[in-house]
């Protein structure tokens, strides 16, 4: 890819011989994102426009993403059978709980820290499979985990001492955090990430710099200080996190798919064609976004019809579903991959990246 430092091997990448792919995952997220959230920021009816498109567009695919994970075999629905058909009840069970014990505020409450867990640890995974896509898979870097951790940390106890009371146009009650103690875990994580920069800089300089995993760990950096610290408002911050965080994980999702198709034909090594990536890609997001916009339709009307009991049942309908897939995440991408356990195809550079991946 023109432009950008070279690696030890032009064809590492999560998607192999394609690094475009690297270049839209990492920076069109964030520039996506952005602008839409700048966009967002006009009024309130663009705000309103920009929370849609993200449901429809972004939002409903990602969760459904998640089921081509689990779902695309006859094998995976029996493998994956108490999280499809068992874990959806004890999901829905809890969240009613929280309901009846702290209302819409505790619902929003609990999205919104669970959210940010999630998302943080989403990117954790996503920078370890590029540390094993540089082909040093047990390689480590102890700073940037840390910073991966410590800035959406430092961004939630940020809105927690912010004390906002309201999140999408619904009440939420976030824990009370002193400003004092929020600025001494802000001046930690300046350090953490100065620390950072300087390991980085002495990378470049002896020509070791891995500009993939280390720009994917800048942006999830300034997505997050942008949501949590230099946003002010808690929905507009939130939105521009959730639209990078929705977009990344259908690019991802997307690429694991093809690179498990790929090794189930013995032929993990090897470049896919330009063409048939596109026909994969129009065809995973057409079921994502069709799938989606239908389930966000039952949930609904499942909700609607349930309002008798005096709960809010839309809403439960929906995070139950979100708290679903959140968990699905934790235990699909801990878990070994079954290639590893198959003989690769001889000569086949060994790079699997959803071993002991941890996106969730």
């Amino acid at each position: 890819m023109k432009g950008f430092p070279r690696t030890k091997d032009e064809s590492a990448g999560l998607l192999p011989h394609h690094p475009a792919f690297d270049g839209v995952l990492i920076f069109g997220t964030l520039v996506l994102a952005l602008s839409l959230g700048a966009l967002a920021s006009v009024s309130s009816t663009a705000l309103l426009v920009v929370v849609l498109v993200d449901i429809w567009l972004f939002a409903n695919p990602h969760v459904v993403a998640t089921f081509t994970r689990i779902t695309s075999s006859a094998a995976d629905v029996r493998r994956h059978r108490f999280l499809i058909f068992g874990l959806p009840a004890l999901v829905l069970a809890g969240v009613v709980l929280v309901a009846l014990a702290y209302e819409v505020a505790g619902l929003f409450t609990l999205y919104f820290i669970a959210q940010c867990y999630h998302v943080t640890r989403q990117s954790f995974g996503i920078a370890r499979s590029y540390r094993r896509a540089s082909g040093t898979p047990f390689a480590t870097d102890g700073s940037a985990d840390a910073l991966i951790y410590m800035v959406p940390a430092w961004g939630v106890l940020a809105r927690c001492a912010q004390a906002p009371r309201e999140f999408l146009g619904y009440p939420i009650g976030l824990p009370v955090v002193s400003t004092g103690f929020v600025d001494a875990v802000g001046l930690v994580t300046i350090a953490c990430g100065a620390w950072w920069l300087q390991r980085r800089f002495r990378a470049a300089m002896t020509g070791t710099l891995d500009w993939r995993h280390d720009t994917f760990v800048a942006s999830h950096v300034c997505v997050s200080l942008a949501a949590y610290v230099w946003i002010a408002d808690i929905t507009l911050g939130w939105l521009v996190l959730n639209i990078w965080h929705n977009a990344q994980y259908l690019l991802f999702v997307w690429v694991q798919n093809i690179r498990r198709v790929q090794q189930d034909e013995g032929n993990a090594s090897a470049g896919a064609k330009f063409t048939d990536l596109r026909r994969n890609a129009v065809r995973y997001g057409g079921v994502c976004l069709l799938v989606g916009a239908a389930l966000f339709q039952i949930l609904d009307w499942m909700g609607s019809q349930l309002l008798w009991l005096g709960l809010p049942t839309v809403l439960i309908a929906h995070f139950t579903l979100n708290f679903h897939h959140y968990l699905v995440d934790g235990v699909i991408w801990k878990r070994r991959s079954a290639v590893r356990a198959r003989p690769w195809p001889t000569g086949a550079k060994q790079t699997p990246l959803d071993t002991h991946g941890k996106i969730n």
